[in-house]
């Protein structure tokens, strides 16, 4: 027998266990209410979106709108990773373009 075998074979208090990590809350973005008959948005617009996440706080998303009203969108955006549908104030979309696709 080894002298590890043997350490180790002494020391039953110690044996291995993989660590636990409890898995952090999410990030969840924060919108505000749906308006009541909002309209389709054609071609689906790209956009810049400015939204408060509850634990990174204000973050610029690239996203598009789905939705919209006089005065607020519903978007859909990714962030770290996660799909996020939501409405915003029209104030915090900013239009973006998107680069043409060539050949390749």
């Amino acid at each position: 027998m080894s002298a590890a075998a043997v350490i180790i074979g002494g020391m039953p208090e110690h044996r291995w266990a993989p660590p636990i990590h409890p898995d952090p809350p999410e990030d969840q973005p924060l919108g505000i209410d749906a308006p009541p008959a909002p309209d389709r948005v054609s071609r689906y617009p790209a956009v810049w979106v400015r939204v408060e996440f509850t634990r990174s706080g204000l973050q610029t998303c690239p996203g598009f709108v789905e939705q919209a009203d006089a005065d607020v969108v519903y978007v859909q955006l990714v962030h770290m990773g996660f799909v996020h549908h939501l409405w915003l104030p029209l104030e915090r979309i900013k239009k973006r373009s998107l680069k043409p696709q060539g050949r390749r």
